[in-house]
């Protein structure tokens, strides 16, 4: 008499693998959507952010920060690359005026004021945010559903 082997047959191998790959055909593009989703509203947020500091720093410091928003960049350099000089003394302001040169420490504390851990870049595609000119003094760019931010 023949025993019979435990095991699994071919077919029902073959019928997992294929449902296996339904439920990845279905899921896995629901993911990226969801991330890609993310992504931009977190942009939207930073530009909200990075839009009120602006606003504060021109309260407080009665001028507009540089287009390119270098004087925020600096905080995100740590303090013995300030004090190595690896960060930009001279800036200039909204009227491409030379505005006050600050030693190190003081950029440093500037920058650090309005963005402790440096200027957020774009999760979207990580460029950096740039201020529009007069009289916008707002974020360019970086908008739902045009160019690089569409999911």
């Amino acid at each position: 008499m023949k025993s019979k082997s435990a095991g699994f047959t071919i077919l029902e191998v073959m019928l997992v693998v294929i449902l296996i790959s339904i439920l990845a055909a279905i899921v896995i593009p629901r993911f990226v959507v969801s991330a890609r989703q993310a992504k931009v509203q977190s942009c939207e947020m930073n530009r909200a952010i990075i839009n009120k500091q602006i606003e504060a720093f021109y309260f407080v410091e009665a001028t507009w920060p540089d287009t390119d928003l270098n004087i925020f960049k600096q905080s995100s350099l740590n303090p013995d690359m300030v004090a190595s000089g690896d960060y930009d003394p001279d800036w200039y302001d909204q009227g491409n005026n030379a505005a006050t040169t600050y030693t190190a420490a003081e950029l440093y504390t500037l920058s650090a004021r309005y963005f402790p851990d440096g200027i957020p870049t774009c999760p979207v595609d990580e460029s950096s945010y740039t201020m529009g000119p007069s009289p916008l003094y707002r974020i360019t760019g970086h908008r739902e559903g045009a160019g690089t931010h569409v999911f």
